[in-house]
């Protein structure tokens, strides 16, 4: 995922570039992209935050985390049942 995320950038697949990990082994890649291409491609995380845990934020100086609510997640679920071919 990380090279993907980086290669992504290089070829100019995105301008804004959200990477919904906060994984650290991420960070280099964050950080390629920021140092590489400054402002031309927006690096972001995005993690979930629940009442029951509040997720620890990937600290990636110059990268904005986005905070996610169990509504954000309701809002966009895909309901179709890929098993049986029904929605």
């Amino acid at each position: 995922m990380a090279v993907d995320y980086v290669m992504g950038a290089v070829k100019g697949d995105f301008d804004v570039g959200i990477l919904m990990s906060l994984d650290t082994d991420m960070k280099p890649a964050l950080e390629t992209v920021r140092d590489t291409f400054g402002g031309r491609v927006k690096t972001e995380v995005a993690a979930w935050n629940t009442p029951q845990r509040h997720c620890r934020k990937l600290s990636v100086k110059g990268v904005w985390c986005h905070w996610l609510q169990p509504e954000d997640y309701a809002a966009v679920q895909d309901l179709h049942d890929y098993n049986t071919g029904a929605p």
